[in-house]
Protein backbone atom coordinates (compact mmCIF):
# COMPACT_ATOMS: atom_id res chain seq x y z
CA UNK A 1 0.00 0.00 0.00
CA UNK A 2 1.55 3.15 -0.81
CA UNK A 3 2.22 5.72 1.51
CA UNK A 4 -0.04 9.21 1.65
CA UNK A 5 2.32 12.06 0.56
CA UNK A 6 2.27 14.81 3.11
CA UNK A 7 1.31 18.18 1.41
CA UNK A 8 3.59 19.82 3.85
CA UNK A 9 7.38 20.28 2.92
CA UNK A 10 10.02 20.29 5.53
CA UNK A 11 11.26 23.51 6.99
CA UNK A 12 14.97 23.73 6.53
CA UNK A 13 16.96 22.30 9.59
CA UNK A 14 18.97 25.01 10.57
CA UNK A 15 23.11 23.68 11.85
CA UNK A 16 23.67 24.01 15.15
CA UNK A 17 27.39 24.62 16.47
CA UNK A 18 28.95 25.70 19.68
CA UNK A 19 27.52 29.22 18.84
CA UNK A 20 24.34 28.38 19.81
CA UNK A 21 24.09 28.87 23.70
CA UNK A 22 22.36 31.53 25.75
CA UNK A 23 24.31 34.43 26.38
CA UNK A 24 22.33 35.14 29.40
CA UNK A 25 20.77 32.51 31.52
CA UNK A 26 18.54 32.73 33.89
CA UNK A 27 19.40 32.82 37.89
CA UNK A 28 18.30 29.49 38.89
CA UNK A 29 17.52 31.05 42.67
CA UNK A 30 14.35 32.35 41.07
CA UNK A 31 12.81 28.57 39.87
CA UNK A 32 9.86 28.13 42.83
CA UNK A 33 8.54 24.74 42.20
CA UNK A 34 6.79 22.98 45.46
CA UNK A 35 6.75 19.26 45.54
CA UNK A 36 3.36 17.22 47.50
CA UNK A 37 1.71 14.43 47.92
CA UNK A 38 -1.95 14.96 46.67
CA UNK A 39 -4.27 12.08 46.52
CA UNK A 40 -5.97 11.94 43.52
CA UNK A 41 -9.44 12.69 45.04
CA UNK A 42 -8.10 16.17 45.16
CA UNK A 43 -7.13 15.64 41.83
CA UNK A 44 -10.17 14.61 40.50
CA UNK A 45 -12.23 17.49 42.17
CA UNK A 46 -10.06 20.01 40.73
CA UNK A 47 -10.96 18.31 37.02
CA UNK A 48 -14.09 18.48 37.73
CA UNK A 49 -14.66 21.91 38.77
CA UNK A 50 -12.29 22.27 35.57
CA UNK A 51 -9.43 23.72 37.89
CA UNK A 52 -7.19 21.88 35.54
CA UNK A 53 -6.63 22.85 31.97
CA UNK A 54 -6.99 19.45 30.01
CA UNK A 55 -7.47 21.61 26.32
CA UNK A 56 -4.59 23.61 26.06
CA UNK A 57 -3.94 25.97 22.94
CA UNK A 58 -1.40 23.38 21.88
CA UNK A 59 -3.71 20.39 20.33
CA UNK A 60 -2.21 16.81 21.29
CA UNK A 61 -5.43 15.32 21.76
CA UNK A 62 -4.85 13.48 17.83
CA UNK A 63 -1.88 12.17 19.89
CA UNK A 64 -3.54 10.95 23.11
CA UNK A 65 -3.71 6.99 24.23
CA UNK A 66 -6.16 4.19 22.77
CA UNK A 67 -8.26 2.64 24.87
CA UNK A 68 -5.93 -0.30 25.44
CA UNK A 69 -3.01 2.22 26.91
CA UNK A 70 -6.11 4.13 29.34
CA UNK A 71 -7.02 0.83 30.40
CA UNK A 72 -3.32 -0.01 31.68
CA UNK A 73 -3.24 3.28 33.47
CA UNK A 74 -6.35 2.32 35.12
CA UNK A 75 -5.20 -0.96 35.64
CA UNK A 76 -1.75 0.23 37.38
CA UNK A 77 -3.83 2.43 39.85
CA UNK A 78 -5.93 -0.40 41.10
CA UNK A 79 -3.05 -2.58 41.33
CA UNK A 80 -1.28 0.42 43.74
CA UNK A 81 1.77 0.61 41.29
CA UNK A 82 3.07 4.18 41.73
CA UNK A 83 2.66 6.65 38.73
CA UNK A 84 5.24 9.02 37.41
CA UNK A 85 5.54 12.36 38.96
CA UNK A 86 2.94 14.82 37.82
CA UNK A 87 4.36 18.70 37.03
CA UNK A 88 1.76 21.55 36.72
CA UNK A 89 1.92 25.50 36.65
CA UNK A 90 0.19 26.52 39.58
CA UNK A 91 0.67 30.80 38.68
CA UNK A 92 -2.81 30.68 38.35
CA UNK A 93 -4.49 28.41 41.39
CA UNK A 94 -7.58 28.85 39.65
CA UNK A 95 -6.52 26.97 36.94
CA UNK A 96 -3.35 24.49 36.65
CA UNK A 97 -2.22 24.29 33.75
CA UNK A 98 -0.54 20.32 32.75
CA UNK A 99 3.47 20.80 32.33
CA UNK A 100 3.63 16.92 32.21
CA UNK A 101 0.66 14.20 32.52
CA UNK A 102 -1.74 15.92 30.35
CA UNK A 103 -2.43 11.96 28.68
CA UNK A 104 -2.21 10.39 32.32
CA UNK A 105 -4.80 13.42 33.78
CA UNK A 106 -7.45 13.14 30.37
CA UNK A 107 -7.49 9.07 30.75
CA UNK A 108 -8.66 9.81 34.53
CA UNK A 109 -11.21 12.42 33.56
CA UNK A 110 -12.69 10.12 30.89
CA UNK A 111 -13.22 7.14 33.14
CA UNK A 112 -13.99 8.87 36.17
CA UNK A 113 -15.99 12.08 35.74
CA UNK A 114 -16.74 12.08 31.83
CA UNK A 115 -20.62 12.16 31.08
CA UNK A 116 -20.55 12.19 28.10
CA UNK A 117 -21.16 8.49 26.55
CA UNK A 118 -19.42 9.22 23.50
CA UNK A 119 -15.85 9.63 25.43
CA UNK A 120 -16.47 7.77 27.88
CA UNK A 121 -14.32 4.15 27.78
CA UNK A 122 -14.79 0.84 29.44
CA UNK A 123 -11.67 -1.17 30.81
CA UNK A 124 -10.35 -3.44 27.82
CA UNK A 125 -7.33 -5.62 26.88
CA UNK A 126 -6.56 -5.61 31.07
CA UNK A 127 -3.62 -8.14 31.59
CA UNK A 128 -4.08 -8.92 35.45
CA UNK A 129 -7.61 -7.89 36.50
CA UNK A 130 -9.37 -9.70 33.85
CA UNK A 131 -13.15 -9.96 36.06
CA UNK A 132 -12.68 -5.65 35.49
CA UNK A 133 -13.07 -6.09 31.46
CA UNK A 134 -15.73 -4.09 30.35
CA UNK A 135 -15.92 -2.71 33.05
CA UNK A 136 -17.08 0.97 33.49
CA UNK A 137 -15.95 3.38 36.49
CA UNK A 138 -19.38 3.02 38.01
CA UNK A 139 -19.71 -0.59 37.69
CA UNK A 140 -16.68 -0.95 39.58
CA UNK A 141 -16.76 -2.35 43.16
CA UNK A 142 -16.83 0.68 45.59
CA UNK A 143 -13.94 -0.82 47.00
CA UNK A 144 -12.10 -0.45 43.90
CA UNK A 145 -13.47 3.00 43.12
CA UNK A 146 -12.05 3.91 46.62
CA UNK A 147 -8.53 3.13 45.32
CA UNK A 148 -8.81 4.99 42.34
CA UNK A 149 -9.43 8.14 44.67
CA UNK A 150 -7.47 7.34 47.41
CA UNK A 151 -4.22 6.60 45.02
CA UNK A 152 -1.34 9.24 46.56
CA UNK A 153 0.75 11.17 43.74
CA UNK A 154 3.78 13.10 43.50
CA UNK A 155 3.31 16.69 42.24
CA UNK A 156 5.92 18.96 41.43
CA UNK A 157 3.79 22.85 41.32
CA UNK A 158 5.53 25.98 39.53
CA UNK A 159 4.48 28.69 42.21
CA UNK A 160 3.57 32.12 41.33
CA UNK A 161 6.55 34.54 40.57
CA UNK A 162 8.58 31.97 38.60
CA UNK A 163 9.71 34.46 35.80
CA UNK A 164 8.59 33.32 32.57
CA UNK A 165 12.03 31.95 31.06
CA UNK A 166 12.41 30.06 33.65
CA UNK A 167 8.77 28.36 33.51
CA UNK A 168 9.89 27.97 29.65
CA UNK A 169 12.93 26.07 30.05
CA UNK A 170 10.82 24.02 32.79
CA UNK A 171 8.62 23.56 30.14
CA UNK A 172 10.90 22.15 27.83
CA UNK A 173 13.03 20.07 30.09
CA UNK A 174 10.22 18.42 32.06
CA UNK A 175 8.16 17.44 29.37
CA UNK A 176 8.32 13.74 29.03
CA UNK A 177 4.94 12.61 27.49
CA UNK A 178 4.48 10.84 24.40
CA UNK A 179 4.00 14.12 22.20
CA UNK A 180 7.00 16.20 23.73
CA UNK A 181 6.29 19.60 23.08
CA UNK A 182 7.89 21.85 21.09
CA UNK A 183 8.99 25.60 21.61
CA UNK A 184 6.16 27.52 19.89
CA UNK A 185 3.44 25.20 21.32
CA UNK A 186 4.90 25.84 24.90
CA UNK A 187 5.10 29.93 24.29
CA UNK A 188 1.73 29.32 23.60
CA UNK A 189 1.24 27.56 27.03
CA UNK A 190 2.59 30.30 28.83
CA UNK A 191 1.07 32.88 27.11
CA UNK A 192 -2.59 32.86 27.09
CA UNK A 193 -4.43 35.65 26.15
CA UNK A 194 -4.40 38.11 22.83
CA UNK A 195 -0.85 36.96 21.30
CA UNK A 196 -2.12 33.05 20.45
CA UNK A 197 -5.20 34.63 18.76
CA UNK A 198 -3.39 37.00 16.78
CA UNK A 199 -0.60 34.52 15.73
CA UNK A 200 -3.58 32.34 14.87
CA UNK A 201 -5.35 34.80 12.95
CA UNK A 202 -2.44 35.68 10.97
CA UNK A 203 -1.31 31.93 10.14
CA UNK A 204 -4.68 31.52 8.65
CA UNK A 205 -4.80 34.24 6.43
CA UNK A 206 -4.94 33.89 2.21
CA UNK A 207 -1.74 36.41 2.38
CA UNK A 208 0.57 33.92 4.50
CA UNK A 209 -0.70 31.00 2.64
CA UNK A 210 -0.11 32.09 -0.46
CA UNK A 211 3.41 33.16 -0.20
CA UNK A 212 4.08 30.12 1.92
CA UNK A 213 2.20 27.85 -1.09
CA UNK A 214 0.78 25.88 2.09
CA UNK A 215 4.34 24.87 2.87
CA UNK A 216 4.63 25.52 6.43
CA UNK A 217 2.76 22.66 8.37
CA UNK A 218 0.48 24.14 11.21
CA UNK A 219 1.05 21.27 13.12
CA UNK A 220 2.77 21.14 16.21
CA UNK A 221 2.23 24.92 15.81
CA UNK A 222 5.31 25.77 13.24
CA UNK A 223 3.23 28.36 10.95
CA UNK A 224 2.72 30.54 13.98
CA UNK A 225 6.37 30.49 15.13
CA UNK A 226 7.07 31.85 11.91
CA UNK A 227 5.01 34.47 12.34
CA UNK A 228 5.95 35.20 15.26
CA UNK A 229 9.78 35.86 14.37
CA UNK A 230 8.09 38.61 11.58
CA UNK A 231 6.38 39.90 14.85
CA UNK A 232 9.53 39.47 17.06
CA UNK A 233 11.50 41.36 14.98
CA UNK A 234 9.32 44.05 14.05
CA UNK A 235 9.13 44.95 17.46
CA UNK A 236 12.28 44.94 18.72
CA UNK A 237 15.33 45.95 15.20
CA UNK A 238 17.84 43.15 14.84
CA UNK A 239 20.26 46.12 15.96
CA UNK A 240 18.90 45.60 19.30
CA UNK A 241 18.76 41.94 19.31
CA UNK A 242 21.13 41.04 22.39
CA UNK A 243 20.12 37.95 23.49
CA UNK A 244 22.11 35.39 21.27
CA UNK A 245 19.39 32.82 21.48
CA UNK A 246 16.29 32.64 19.63
CA UNK A 247 13.91 30.78 22.02
CA UNK A 248 14.50 33.18 24.99
CA UNK A 249 13.84 35.91 22.32
CA UNK A 250 10.65 34.60 20.94
CA UNK A 251 9.51 33.99 24.63
CA UNK A 252 10.20 37.36 25.88
CA UNK A 253 8.35 38.72 22.47
CA UNK A 254 5.37 36.31 22.69
CA UNK A 255 4.92 38.20 26.28
CA UNK A 256 5.04 41.45 24.74
CA UNK A 257 3.07 40.75 21.92
CA UNK A 258 0.06 39.82 25.12
CA UNK A 259 0.54 43.47 26.13
CA UNK A 260 0.27 45.36 22.60
CA UNK A 261 -2.64 47.95 22.74
CA UNK A 262 -5.60 46.89 19.87
CA UNK A 263 -4.46 49.55 17.20
CA UNK A 264 -0.69 47.96 17.52
CA UNK A 265 -1.78 44.82 16.69
CA UNK A 266 -3.61 45.82 13.88
CA UNK A 267 -0.60 47.65 12.64
CA UNK A 268 1.35 45.18 12.63
CA UNK A 269 -0.90 42.70 11.15
CA UNK A 270 -1.33 45.23 8.31
CA UNK A 271 2.17 45.18 7.90
CA UNK A 272 2.60 41.42 7.55
CA UNK A 273 0.04 41.13 5.13
CA UNK A 274 2.12 43.33 2.94
CA UNK A 275 4.92 42.30 3.17
CA UNK A 276 3.24 38.91 2.31
CA UNK A 277 1.86 40.41 -0.42
CA UNK A 278 4.79 41.91 -1.90
CA UNK A 279 6.79 38.65 -1.08
CA UNK A 280 4.43 36.62 -3.66
CA UNK A 281 4.74 40.08 -6.32
CA UNK A 282 8.33 39.58 -6.16
CA UNK A 283 9.85 35.93 -5.84
CA UNK A 284 6.53 33.95 -6.30
CA UNK A 285 7.24 30.21 -5.64
CA UNK A 286 10.80 30.86 -4.65
CA UNK A 287 9.62 33.48 -1.80
CA UNK A 288 11.72 32.69 1.51
CA UNK A 289 13.46 29.94 -0.26
CA UNK A 290 17.38 29.51 -0.60
CA UNK A 291 18.10 30.61 -4.66
CA UNK A 292 21.23 28.80 -6.65
CA UNK A 293 22.17 29.35 -9.95
CA UNK A 294 20.84 27.65 -12.38
CA UNK A 295 19.26 25.70 -9.67
CA UNK A 296 16.23 23.04 -10.92
CA UNK A 297 15.53 21.89 -7.45
CA UNK A 298 13.16 23.85 -5.70
CA UNK A 299 14.48 24.20 -1.60
CA UNK A 300 12.82 24.54 1.60
CA UNK A 301 11.62 27.23 3.20
CA UNK A 302 14.14 28.62 5.61
CA UNK A 303 13.22 30.76 8.55
CA UNK A 304 16.24 33.17 8.80
CA UNK A 305 15.00 33.91 5.16
CA UNK A 306 10.88 34.53 6.42
CA UNK A 307 11.65 36.78 9.34
CA UNK A 308 14.16 39.21 7.66
CA UNK A 309 12.61 39.35 3.97
CA UNK A 310 9.25 39.83 5.66
CA UNK A 311 10.31 42.53 8.40
CA UNK A 312 12.65 44.21 5.81
CA UNK A 313 9.39 43.94 2.61
CA UNK A 314 7.17 45.41 5.59
CA UNK A 315 9.12 48.64 6.23
CA UNK A 316 8.94 50.03 2.69
CA UNK A 317 6.55 52.72 1.91
CA UNK A 318 4.18 51.97 -1.38
CA UNK A 319 6.13 54.51 -3.83
CA UNK A 320 9.09 51.71 -2.79
CA UNK A 321 7.13 48.67 -2.70
CA UNK A 322 6.02 49.82 -6.41
CA UNK A 323 9.63 50.54 -7.56
CA UNK A 324 11.04 47.43 -6.38
CA UNK A 325 8.31 45.58 -8.51
CA UNK A 326 9.22 47.51 -11.51
CA UNK A 327 12.79 45.82 -10.77
CA UNK A 328 12.08 42.57 -9.49
CA UNK A 329 14.04 40.64 -12.04
CA UNK A 330 16.68 43.03 -11.17
CA UNK A 331 16.14 42.13 -7.34
CA UNK A 332 15.83 38.36 -8.19
CA UNK A 333 19.27 38.36 -9.79
CA UNK A 334 21.17 40.31 -6.94
CA UNK A 335 18.95 37.81 -4.61
CA UNK A 336 20.69 34.72 -6.38
CA UNK A 337 24.51 36.42 -6.47
CA UNK A 338 24.15 36.97 -2.33
CA UNK A 339 23.17 33.65 -2.22
CA UNK A 340 27.13 33.08 -3.21
CA UNK A 341 28.48 35.46 -0.33
CA UNK A 342 29.35 32.42 2.30
CA UNK A 343 29.11 35.41 5.46
CA UNK A 344 25.50 35.62 4.10
CA UNK A 345 25.23 31.89 3.79
CA UNK A 346 25.93 31.07 7.16
CA UNK A 347 23.72 33.67 9.04
CA UNK A 348 20.76 31.71 7.21
CA UNK A 349 22.23 28.16 7.52
CA UNK A 350 24.15 27.89 11.33
CA UNK A 351 23.90 29.34 14.21
CA UNK A 352 21.14 31.38 13.23
CA UNK A 353 19.79 32.92 16.52
CA UNK A 354 23.21 33.99 17.33
CA UNK A 355 23.35 38.21 17.25
CA UNK A 356 26.07 38.08 14.68
CA UNK A 357 24.47 36.45 12.50
CA UNK A 358 21.24 38.14 13.11
CA UNK A 359 22.26 40.91 12.28
CA UNK A 360 23.91 39.68 9.52
CA UNK A 361 21.53 38.48 7.18
CA UNK A 362 19.43 41.49 8.06
CA UNK A 363 21.79 43.96 6.95
CA UNK A 364 22.59 42.13 3.85
CA UNK A 365 19.15 42.15 2.88
CA UNK A 366 17.73 45.48 3.74
CA UNK A 367 21.35 46.49 1.74
CA UNK A 368 20.28 44.82 -1.25
CA UNK A 369 16.65 46.39 -1.34
CA UNK A 370 18.24 49.85 -0.98
CA UNK A 371 20.72 49.22 -3.82
CA UNK A 372 18.02 47.58 -6.15
CA UNK A 373 15.53 50.99 -5.47
CA UNK A 374 18.49 53.48 -5.68
CA UNK A 375 18.86 52.10 -9.36
CA UNK A 376 18.57 54.78 -11.95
Amino acid sequence: MSRKKNIYEEIEEEEKNIDDQITIPFNPANTRIDSDRLSLDGIIFRLKENEINLQPEFQRSPELWNEKQKSQLIESLLLRIPLPAFYFDGSNDDKWLVVDGLQRLTTLYEFVIEKDETKKFKLSQLEYLKQFEGKFYEELPRWMQRRIRETQIQAHIIRPGTPLEVKYNIFKRINTGGVVLRSQEIRHALNPGYAVAFLKELAATDAFLEATKRKISPKRMMDREFILRFVAFSLEPPSKYKIGHMDGFLTEMMARLNKLSFQKREDLKLNFIMAMKLSITLFGEEAFRKQQKNGSRKLPINKALFEAWSVVLSQLSTSEQKRLIERKNILKEKNIELMSNSEFWNSITQSTGSIKRVRLRFSYIKKLVEDVLQLK
